[in-house]
């Protein structure tokens, strides 16, 4: 079995890498489909925005809401299709960086480079939750790819998808400004690369990014910059010069170094002594290349981060490991050696299924512990089914809106039959594709963690609201857990007949299980 193992990886890699995709893409489809009754907070989320195809949303660019909404339609609702999403970003990113491998290291090292990834927590077990870090993951690898193609080959082929991924990418999450510059800054500083500038191809690409990522920025600019302001809120950090200039950069410097732990020990099991690599000016090209896009962008996160005292988020770091496994093995190739590849399988294995157990594991058996349930443990189809039966209790046609925190009003709205719109906490500025006068015809649903947040949400001059009392249901867990308690409100449709009668006056409805 060694041998055989040994002689594929040497002589059909290409063989073993559509396998291993296979298997990734199979496993971590399957287990969150399975182990989870709920689909995670980020997706919710986006199937609210992405109901709307809108150019923006106050948190973050369209991508991942039109993906989401996209595999939402196309799999008639299947949760499952939510995580097949993520994987197919994660394995289209991992063949982008196969294709980019294939141009600096023989086809076994290759092969290595990218299993290599599977080591990497962010393509594992934090994959399932398709979100915006997940979204950018293929745009990332393919402009490494082409962008290499272009500063060492040159030409509209690989300068033109170049552009298109850069722009594709700025839409799934702003962070990609960082590859962005780092790319500038390594054609401006490497010699063989700078000649590049002198051809009309990184001009076209420049162009095309920007035509890409134009309907953005106008509806970025028509929406008072929200996005910006999110997103500054979101790094302001409140701890004093120490803390904001340099205690989070660090942080997360040295977070997101333990983060490639798992590859080092992989690699260490390879370390039998390889074929020794020349210097030439192919190898200080690629050296460079890797070292400025590997180094680049977190290099320049942490420096803004420190001169303006950001708190950078841990999982802001899930492309920059993308490139990882090919500068790892490129480097250190000369002592790697893949005419005995046990200790490696075996050890992939081992991490391969710990990912998964812990995955499992944690959401089996992590509520017993913690006394509170996961948010894929939400009863979201079961609060949407009863909140759908006491609004029939009342009118005829189903509401055409939702209204509250984007968690409870995104569960019902996505488990709805007619998919009703979400209005995000009553604030127009999170929901501008909703208007007062299509909650006056339609009528809507108010949901509240207590009564007085539920009123809260009752925009002003629509009626009549009826209170439709407390919904208290159980998690969908194996145990005991404090049950979901919210509260309802209807809003009163005018071209509905109300099914109305003494007890059914605000007020007056009795609270249910």
């Amino acid at each position: 079995m060694r041998i055989e193992l040994d002689r594929m990886i040497q002589e059909k890699p290409a063989t073993l890498f559509w396998g291993f995709v296979l298997l990734h893409a199979t496993f971590w489809t399957l287990l969150p489909a399975v182990v989870n009754p709920n689909l995670p907070l980020d997706v919710i989320e986006g199937l609210a925005w992405g109901h709307e195809w809108q150019w923006g949303y106050h948190k973050h660019p369209p991508i991942k809401p039109w993906f989401i909404e996209t595999a939402a339609f196309l799999s008639g609702r299947g949760d499952w299709a939510q995580y097949l999403l993520s994987q197919v970003c994660i394995v289209t990113a991992f063949f982008a960086m196969w294709r980019l491998a294939a141009d600096f290291l023989r086809p076994s090292l290759a092969l290595i480079s990218v299993l290599l990834l599977e080591g990497i927590y962010y393509h594992n077990y934090t994959s399932p939750e398709f979100n915006v870090n997940v979204a950018q993951l293929p745009f990332w690898a393919l402009t490494l790819f082409f962008v290499w193609r272009g500063v060492n080959r040159g030409g509209m082929k690989a300068w033109i998808p170049a552009g298109l991924f850069i722009g594709l990418g700025f839409l799934s999450k702003y962070i990609f400004l960082f590859l962005a510059f780092a790319i500038i800054i390594m054609i401006v500083c490497v010699r063989p690369f700078r000649a590049c500038l002198k051809t009309p191809g990184p001009y076209v690409a420049a162009a095309l990014a920007l035509a890409v990522v134009a309907p953005h920025l106008l509806w970025v600019v028509e929406n008072d910059f929200i996005t910006i302001s999110y997103g500054m809120a979101r790094v302001h950090a409140d701890s004093g010069f120490f803390g904001n200039h340099l205690y989070y950069p660090m942080k997360f410097l040295v977070g997101q170094s333990l983060i490639l732990i798992p590859c080092l020990i992989l690699l260490l099991t390879l370390k039998d002594g390889g074929t020794p690599v020349g210097v030439g000016p192919d190898r200080i090209a690629r050296s460079r290349f890797l070292l400025f896009l590997s180094f680049g962008p977190p290099l320049i996160m942490v420096t803004l981060a420190g001169v303006f005292g950001w708190k950078l988020r841990s999982m802001w770091g899930t492309p920059l490991f993308l490139i990882s496994g090919l500068a790892l093995v490129y480097f250190f190739q000369h002592r790697l050696s893949v005419k005995d590849t046990r200790r490696f399988a075996v050890t992939w294995t081992v991490f391969f299924l710990l990912s998964l157990i812990a995955y499992g594991g944690v959401t089996l058996v992590g509520p017993s512990f913690t006394g509170r349930a996961k948010k894929t443990q939400f009863p979201g189809e079961q609060l949407a089914l009863e909140v759908g039966q006491r609004w029939q209790r009342h009118f005829n046609s189903p509401a055409e809106t939702v209204i509250g925190m984007f968690w409870y009003a995104g569960n019902i709205a996505y488990h709805t039959p007619n998919r009703p719109s979400v209005f995000i906490d009553a604030d127009p500025k999170k929901s501008p594709w909703i208007n007062l006068a299509t909650i006056r015809r339609h009528g809507a649903i108010v949901v509240g963690e207590t009564r007085e947040e539920a009123y809260g949400y009752v925009p002003q001059g629509v009626g009549p609201v009826i209170d439709a009392g407390e919904v208290s249901l159980p998690f969908v867990y194996w145990r005991d857990l404090p049950p979901l308690k919210l509260y309802l409100l209807f809003i009163g449709p005018e071209e509905n007949q109300m099914r109305l009668n003494h007890t059914d006056m605000p007020g007056k409805e009795s609270s249910q299980s």
